[in-house]
């Protein structure tokens, strides 16, 4: 993060400590209808306009880090071979053979020099060329060029690999703008995958995703965890270009020694990692599914999944420094961070489905969110902005008022 946005964090927090009135001149935030959480309509615009067009982190580039090493990505009723090729370059293709639509690959995870169809051995390359067909003079004029595997557009940010479903999408760092210039120096493409967390949630991704845009909920629910670390009240909020947003929360004392790891917290430090980001817990929601609180003891990317209009599902994945074969599974530290990260999660989903349940019953007619709330408010306006607004009922809309205060 450049020095004068770290400035200006500070400078918003000191003013957040302080504050005890409205922030002059910001509206009060219009009502959030209920049915964008509930509505089969939108869950199926979102489907349509959103995640079919989007970058969506998809897996670690450490995880396919050799030339042939794969990893298989189910999400959103499709299924995408990532795969490193013999010239380094990561790669992505629907895992459909050409010939009647078998799988090319079977496991979640693996090492091939080729593709090759689990059906009728058709044979692909690394680069999704077709290089080999059982008995191919039966096919009569059959040119094996025009019949390579379907490429999805895939990319590599510091160290993540995503993937998305558009035919020509907008480059991967532009569509991330800021989040990619703060986050720099966090140096993600040196760290290394420590461990995963999964879960499955009755509610809509959104009201998920709604728990970790604010930290309004803190002393109610993470009295003996997040709240004896971060003070909630001095949350200072930035509204980024894309439906990005940042949240820092400045930390009452050091992370070392057993809340988010153990005594061998210096062993893991980050190197060159800002002040700004040891003094404060900054937390980025990167458009449009996942949050990352990023921390020089080492952090997690939370993403949300949708399942149906009313499920949803969570993945933690967890990165950090130190040797490469310390992971949750082998070291301590490792173990008792992501054990304590699953503490705090079960604290953030132990309403969901209660509130989802709410939503459809009619208890109350949508989400009326406060200043601190904001950032969920940010993210339902770039819902419209991506789905288009003349594809949206007008009951369903949210009305645009926060471009005004954001950092664009």
């Amino acid at each position: 993060m450049r020095n004068d946005r770290a400035a200006a964090v500070s400078a918003q927090i000191a003013y957040e400590l302080e504050r005890d009135t409205h922030p002059e001149g910001f509206p009060t935030l219009p009502l959030i209808p209920k049915a964008r959480y509930t509505s089969q309509e939108f869950f199926d615009l979102e489907m349509d306009h959103l995640w079919s067009k989007t970058w969506l982190v998809a897996c670690r580039a450490d995880e396919i880090a050799e030339k042939g090493q794969y990893r298989l990505f189910r999400r959103l009723g499709k299924e995408v071979v990532i795969t490193r090729g013999v010239d380094g370059e990561v790669r992505a293709f629907h895992n459909a053979c050409q010939h009647r639509g078998a799988p090319v690959v079977g496991s979640e995870c693996g090492k091939a020099n080729l593709l090759v169809c689990r059906y009728h051995s058709w044979c692909y390359d690394l680069t999704g060329r077709l290089i080999r067909v059982p008995e191919e003079h039966d096919f009569g004029e059959f040119d094996k060029a025009e019949h390579g595997l379907k490429k999805v557009a895939c990319d590599v940010w510091d160290g993540w690999v995503f993937v998305n479903f558009a035919e020509d999408p907008v480059p991967l760092v532009e569509e991330l703008g800021r989040v990619a210039e703060d986050l720099a120096p966090m140096t993600m493409g040196e760290l290394r995958l420590k461990g995963r967390l999964h879960y499955r949630i009755k509610c809509n991704w959104k009201a998920a995703l709604d728990a970790f845009l604010e930290a309004y909920h803190v002393n109610a629910i993470h009295p003996k965890t997040v709240a004896t670390l971060l003070d909630g009240k001095g949350t200072a909020i930035g509204l980024l270009k894309g439906g990005h947003s940042r949240m820092a929360l400045p930390k009452k004392r050091s992370a070392a020694g057993g809340t988010w790891g153990t005594d061998d917290y210096e062993k893991y430090d980050i190197e060159g990692v800002p002040e700004v980001f040891r003094a404060n817990n900054c937390a980025y929601g990167v458009f449009p599914n996942f949050v990352t609180p990023v921390d020089s003891a080492g952090f997690p990317f939370v993403v949300f999944w949708p399942v149906s209009k009313g499920e949803c599902e969570c993945e933690l994945i967890f990165v950090g420094a130190g040797p490469e074969e310390d992971t949750a599974e082998t070291s301590e530290y490792w173990r008792t961070f992501v054990a304590n990260y699953d503490v705090i999660q079960n604290e953030d989903f132990q309403f969901l489905e209660h509130i989802q349940a709410s939503l459809e019953s009619g208890a109350f007619d949508g989400l009326t969110l406060c200043h601190q709330e904001r950032r969920i408010y940010w993210m339902h306006e770039e819902f419209d902005r991506r789905i288009g607004i003349d594809h949206i009922p007008a009951a369903l809309r949210v009305a645009p008022v926060l471009e005004p205060f954001s950092e664009s």
